[in-house]
């Protein structure tokens, strides 16, 4: 390395803990970059991550035509990953943490790996530099069915946040929606229920009514039938009264009796022939 290198433009190495993190589990995955000269171009804190745990970084020597412009290219000409693209690094690290959980006999959404103590969703969000609220909002606006929220998302039209806004007023709205119909369910099925109860109660005053019909007219024939037999006793030609006497004592009995069998009033039947 150069030690007459003029000062570069970033001074502050911020917290290596991450990348030392990093470079000790999955090794310098870019080698840091310097001109034939010696001077430093980019991986300034690669370089320092790896001295503070021991060892010197592989180097990779490139020139450049304006190396003061592939260094601040190197910090800022970068991609970010989608919202989708996070959601997808969550369902990976969740998936594998919950089979790791199932070989330990654990269970759960989250389930913490043996050998460390992050959990996926913590792991994630260090990984794509986000907290872990906004990853729990991902989670919340993928795993859901509204499609056109997820799309104007993928497409950069709304933010995480307004997505996240969007899906928890249509949630609450289909929740409101679904009480309202529990609601109205249930009030059809008291409905339904007091309609059946009037129903019994209506037939069981109607049986009682017959019933009672019945026992009046079963009475009120037998009251015929004596008046009747009693009657025949004074007309009939063998105690001195006629023929004709005794057809208008027969045709009196069954219009008594069609009376009672047709309208069912035998008080009116005691009043109206005086039996």
């Amino acid at each position: 390395m150069n030690k007459g290198q003029s000062m570069r433009f970033r001074k502050d190495l911020g917290d290596l803990t991450d990348l030392k993190k990093s470079i000790k589990d999955n090794g310098l995955i870019h080698p840091v970059v310097i001109d034939s000269n010696g001077n430093l171009i980019a991986g300034e804190r690669r370089r320092a991550a790896c001295r503070e745990l021991g060892f010197e970084p592989e180097y990779r020597v490139i020139d450049f035509d304006d190396p003061e412009r592939a260094e601040i290219d190197e910090n800022t000409c970068r991609k970010d990953f989608t919202p989708r693209e996070i959601y997808e690094i969550g369902q990976h690290y969740k998936e594998k943490y919950s089979k790791q959980g199932k070989r330990n006999g654990s269970n759960g959404d989250f389930v913490r790996n043996p050998n460390k103590v992050e959990k996926p969703i913590e792991k994630v969000a260090k990984v794509v530099g986000k907290s872990a609220d906004t990853i729990s909002k991902l989670n919340r606006i993928y795993k859901s069915q509204y499609e056109e929220v997820k799309i104007n998302l993928d497409l950069g039209k709304i933010s995480i946040d307004t997505a996240y806004r969007r899906i928890r007023f249509k949630e609450i709205n289909e929740e409101r929606v679904r009480e309202y119909q529990r609601y109205e369910e249930n009030r059809r099925k008291r409905a339904e229920k007091r309609r059946k109860r009037q129903e019994e109660e209506t037939c069981k005053r109607q049986e009682e009514e017959t019933r009672k019909i019945k026992k009046d007219n079963a009475m009120a024939f037998k009251i015929i039938d004596l008046g009747y037999k009693e009657m025949a006793k004074r007309h009939h030609p063998d105690k001195g009264g006629t023929n004709e006497a005794m057809h208008e004592l027969q045709a009196t009995k069954q219009r008594l009796i069609s009376c009672v069998e047709g309208a069912s009033f035998t008080d009116l039947i005691f009043s109206k022939y005086k039996i």
